[in-house]
């Protein structure tokens, strides 16, 4: 099966795009912004809708929702790459936070395994009532300002050059059965291709990737198809 085929058969899988909570996620998918030589853009997304406390289960984080005055509806979106430019295998998170209105009230992102509220001044990063955020090079966590990523910009340069691959194969808890995937030749052949990658951020954050209905999935069809994912991706690179 080709990377095409693979992804075909994702999207294949989920349910119909029907009914109020594929509207909702829809509506609310953010806008992400990323720099102009960023090689690697999002494959999929995974979607989970709270209306009552939970805990994510792709994430350490739970949730108060619908009491209190707590938000009505939390939106977790579990956004997949193929690559980070350190490591294959890349999943990061946006959480939008709505009230009965259905309008965002708040906004968390994933920034390396932690969580960060997403506003500049007290303000909700939003373009005509659409989140927008801002996407590390290279290794994509969010943030609502490029002045984040300027501020950082000597560390995120050597990542994406010097350390380019150097993370070889990265399986988290989340997939921890998969850790036999993780040998030293696999890691030298991720290194390898990533070296191939490596560029120097230019900061123009000028690519505008919409997520759309199209590569949005539920949370759970994501989660079955990354084991085999990483396995076919690693059978390539041999």
């Amino acid at each position: 099966m080709s990377v095409d085929g693979a992804l075909a058969s994702l999207f294949a899988a989920r349910p119909a795009s029907t009914g109020i909570d594929h509207r909702i996620v829809t509506a609310q998918a953010p806008m992400l912004l990323f720099d102009s030589r960023e090689p690697f853009l999002p494959l999929a997304v995974g979607y989970t809708i709270y209306r009552k406390h939970a805990q994510s289960t792709s994430f350490p984080i739970s949730f108060e929702v619908g009491e209190n005055g707590e938000p009505s509806t939390v939106i977790e979106y579990a956004i997949w790459w193929d690559w980070d430019i350190v490591h294959l295998y890349d999943l990061e998170h946006i959480w939008v936070f709505l009230d009965e209105k259905e309008e965002i009230v708040e906004v968390k992102a994933s920034w390396h395994g932690e969580i960060r509220r997403m506003k500049e001044d007290a303000a909700l990063p939003l373009e005509d009532g659409r989140l927008i955020l801002l996407s590390e090079p290279g290794k994509h966590a969010f943030a609502p300002t490029e002045e984040v990523f300027l501020n950082d910009a000597e560390r995120i340069r050597h990542l994406c050059t010097e350390e380019a691959g150097s993370g070889g194969l990265h399986i988290p808890p989340l997939f921890e059965q998969l850790l036999p995937l993780k040998t030293p030749k696999v890691d030298n052949l991720v290194h390898k291709f990533l070296q191939r990658h490596a560029f120097g951020p230019s900061f123009d954050f000028s690519i505008r990737y919409r997520i759309s209905s199209e590569i949005l999935v539920p949370w759970g069809t994501l989660q079955k198809w990354i084991p085999n994912r990483l396995s076919r991706m690693i059978k390539e690179l041999r």
